[in-house]
């Protein structure tokens, strides 16, 4: 389990639940919604929610697996992950 939960920080998964809870909740409204769909579109739109139900599952029971780990075994989980972007007259590419 602390291989899997290491490659991702907290943040980051964080950012894939938050990314899925609006796709859910877009596909949920064409799903749900006013506007009437064909059969063959209904289909379609029931078979990604429930992709995103079950991604969405997934993701919480990863995080509460990481910040379980996170307690118990700190050592064992990336707490940060450093992202050293370059900026203005810190790229490379440019002549300055």
């Amino acid at each position: 389990m602390a291989r899997m939960l290491t490659t991702e920080t907290l943040g980051a998964l964080v950012d894939k639940l938050s990314i899925v809870n609006l796709k859910l909740w877009h596909c949920q409204e064409l799903l749900y919604g006013t506007v009437e769909q064909s059969p063959e579109e209904r289909k379609r739109l029931e078979e990604k929610n429930a992709s995103l139900l079950e991604q969405r599952a997934r993701l919480i029971e990863t995080i509460d697996q990481w910040i379980a780990l996170a307690l118990t075994q700190p050592e064992e989980v990336q707490i940060v992950s450093p992202q050293n972007k370059m900026y203005g007259r810190f790229r490379t590419d440019l002549e300055l």
